[in-house]
């Protein structure tokens, strides 16, 4: 075999090896490269789902504290003024302002953030601020808050997200250096919409229905009367009647509180009740006229509210807990 033959399969062997260097050098890079991208989205995708529990979990929280208030329930907490959390007391009868922080330490939960390490806002409709002043609280009281021109808002979480490029006053209690496009502009119509370069609030919104089907749970269940009374006999409500009549009582049909004789379909018998003072919101803020009643039978009945799919079926409760 020739030298330059030789010399030249040599060189063949050579640039084989050096192409395939560089074939494996580039597809390590491009493995590098999608890797990296894949780490980035998967990094940005968690971001966003802790992102959204933040503000469900204060969706939860808020829903929580409106259908467990001993006094008027459906009212919710001031927004918090500063990052402390706590909801401020109210000025006269009124919210010191209607959008702030999320009161999360007076809600006991803990310092939700986003996924930018930013603490949640939140917007209340003062129609349900927690105070006398904005009595009658009830499943058709109507909140001034809209989203997206959609009215029969209750309250609004946000979650802020990174500063956008005229938001350089953080940290700071200014809506402004936190929340976006109309969402700062002191009114009540608020929007939400796709994240872009000058707006990223993320929004999640309590209506009406999402707070008062719990708050009207509550509702059902106190005029129902206790549901395990360890003690002895139910002490209020229906339960109580049934207790001392061995039977429930007619429906109301007039509206005077008391019950019909053969009347089966009507308001709640309320005046033929024992009601404890502690449910004095129940007259208060306008529930009983909104209740209506069925004697199903003489050991069961059916309590609902106008305008409202809530309904609860009620026994009588002859032990403990109660059925």
């Amino acid at each position: 075999m020739r030298p330059e033959y030789c010399a030249r399969i040599g060189q063949q062997r050579q640039s084989g090896i050096a192409l395939l260097a560089m074939l494996t050098l580039l597809t390590l890079w491009g493995l590098y490269l999608f890797v990296g991208q894949l780490s980035a989205l998967q990094l940005k995708m968690a971001g966003e789902r802790n992102a959204e529990a933040a503000l469900t979990e204060a969706k939860h929280a808020l829903i929580g504290r409106a259908a467990t208030d001993q006094n008027r329930p459906g009212s919710l907490p001031c927004p918090a003024i500063d990052e402390t959390g706590v909801a401020p007391l109210l000025i006269g009868n009124q919210c010191p302002s209607y959008i702030g922080r999320l009161p999360w330490k007076t809600l006991r939960v803990s310092d939700l953030r986003d996924q930018s390490g930013e603490r949640l806002w939140y917007a209340l409709a003062p129609a349900l601020r927690d105070d006398d002043s904005a009595q009658p609280i009830n499943s058709q009281t109507l909140p001034e808050l809209t989203l997206d021109g959609k009215s029969g808002i209750a309250a609004i979480v946000f979650s802020p997200g990174v500063p956008l490029s005229d938001q350089n006053g953080r940290p700071s209690n200014a809506v402004a250096d936190y929340l976006d496009s109309s969402n700062n502009d002191g009114d009540y119509a608020f929007v939400s919409g796709p994240l872009s370069p000058t707006f990223n609030d993320r929004v999640l919104s309590i209506s009406c229905g999402d707070l008062f089907r719990a708050v009207n749970q509550r509702v059902l269940g106190e005029v129902r009367g206790p549901a395990d009374n360890p003690e002895g006999p139910p002490t209020y409500a229906l339960r109580r009647y049934h207790a001392e009549h061995a039977t429930f009582p007619w429906a109301d049909k007039n509206g005077d509180g008391f019950g019909d004789i053969d009347t089966t379909v009507g308001k709640l018998p309320n005046n033929d009740l024992v009601l404890p003072n502690s449910l004095a919101w129940l007259g208060t803020n306008g529930w009983l006229p909104l209740l209506t009643y069925q004697r199903l039978s003489p050991n069961s009945a059916r309590v609902g509210i106008v305008g409202s799919s809530n309904t609860l079926n009620v026994l009588p409760c002859s032990g403990s807990p109660c059925p």
